[in-house]
């Protein structure tokens, strides 16, 4: 079958598949979406990646890491869905990139609204102020800063958007709000675990309005950096492991922890197909010492959980990963999730994964009401509280706590 090669229709095509995905819902964002060129925002890029369900690399660094990129479609249009631009909004981005989100929100906010977007790079706000050029968007400025610390020269904001990860709040920020004003940010839960929040006042503290599961490139070169080292594990293969600066894990000698013995326990927790793995992931990366981290690649009698690799539990220098076994019942295919173990304490940890996976079961699961979060910086910390201590967070400048009443 010939490729298609106008972009028109290619445009067309991925705003038909976001909306019969339910990731595009309102008029609005739709009409944005049909309306931005994608492609013009990706110059030298194939036409099929430009369009296609995937995040596009735009620079690395020096050892290789992706550090910025134009995020998947899917992903770009739940962010607008939560942000909720209204024409004549003031907006601000963390994270211009290539600077494609930023002219979708300038097609909501306008035509009196405007978009203030920033990034710390010269040639990323080179190479935006370019593209948003090309597309004609005049009510969008681009500049050279640290998205965290915000334009309190241009403040207060309707709507302040982060399009790069963060594992804190950034506080200096939340003054630039409007009263009525919404923040939405893609933040570390612990270890690898992400979700885009959007946060509104509550009195002295915030509560999320909207809550997704997603992952950014994290934030760097600014207030509240986020610190995230790739171990790359030895052996065969091309195992690695996402560690963060909060998490206990003695990384010289986790890199050989997989050509340990290894301790293999099953958990009896049955996953079908459709099933969501999203709020287990969130419940173990609350109750776990260190949350949850992505163990991508594959190794030879290595048996992660997905094709990609598998979400692992860190203790120092021993770690226990998911994985699953096929069966079937009388309800038809099902995959059992199962907890592999390596290190000095592999049965240990192994265990303890095994544990909270069953309480999540028993008091969780997926049939379970969807958690809300609330959030408070400075002294207002003290006054979040959560039925499930384990369900409070606390970090370096805010206070995290999940309201997630038990399944009845």
């Amino acid at each position: 079958m010939t490729p298609v090669t106008d972009p028109a229709e290619l445009r067309e095509a991925l705003v038909t598949r976001l909306i019969d995905s339910g990731h595009l819902r309102t008029p609005e964002v739709i009409a944005a979406f049909r309306d931005t060129e994608r492609h013009q925002f990706l110059p030298g890029v194939d036409l099929q990646a430009a369009y296609a369900e995937d995040a596009v690399p735009t620079k690395h660094d020096e050892t290789g890491e992706m550090i910025s990129c134009i995020s998947a479609p899917s992903i770009v249009a739940t962010q607008l869905e939560q942000m909720g631009a209204k024409p004549g909004h003031k907006i601000l981005e963390g994270g211009a990139a290539t600077g494609y989100n930023a002219r979708l929100l300038g097609e909501l906010v306008a035509p009196e609204g405007h978009v203030w977007t920033v990034d710390v790079d010269q040639d990323l706000v080179d190479g935006a102020q370019k593209n948003l050029a090309q597309a004609g968007a005049t009510n969008v400025t681009v500049v050279l800063g640290d998205g965290a610390a915000g334009m309190p020269e241009h403040a207060p904001f309707d709507r302040i958007q982060f399009t790069v990860g963060t594992s804190d709040i950034p506080v200096k920020i939340l003054d630039q709000l409007t009263p009525g004003g919404r923040l939405v940010l893609p933040m570390r839960i612990r270890g690898s675990i992400s979700r885009s929040l959007a946060f509104e006042r509550e009195g002295q503290t915030w509560k999320t309005v909207s809550s997704e599961m997603m992952t950014f490139v994290p934030l760097r070169k600014g207030a509240c950096n986020d610190i995230r080292t790739m171990v790359d594990m030895a052996g065969e293969g091309n195992v690695g492991l996402e560690t963060y600066s909060e998490q206990h894990v003695d990384r010289d000698a986790i890199r050989t922890v997989l050509d340990q013995p290894r301790a293999e326990i099953y958990t009896g927790v049955k996953f079908r197909k459709g099933d969501s793995y999203q709020w287990l992931y969130l419940y173990l990366a609350c109750v776990l010492p260190n949350g949850l981290s992505r163990m991508p690649g594959s190794r030879p009698g290595a048996t992660p959980n997905f094709g990609w690799g598998s979400m692992a539990a860190l203790d120092d220098d021993t770690l226990a990963y998911l994985t699953k076994q096929e069966g079937e019942d009388e309800q038809g295919m099902f995959w059992q999730l199962g907890v592999i173990g390596h290190g000095p304490r592999a049965t240990e940890l192994a265990d303890q994964v095994v544990t909270e996976i069953s309480e999540w079961d028993q008091g969780w699961g997926n049939n379970a009401p969807e958690p809300d979060f609330r959030m408070a910086v400075g002294d207002a910390r003290d006054q979040l509280t959560a039925s499930e201590p384990r369900f409070v967070i606390d970090k370096t400048y805010s206070r995290l706590a999940v309201d997630w009443p038990h399944r009845s």
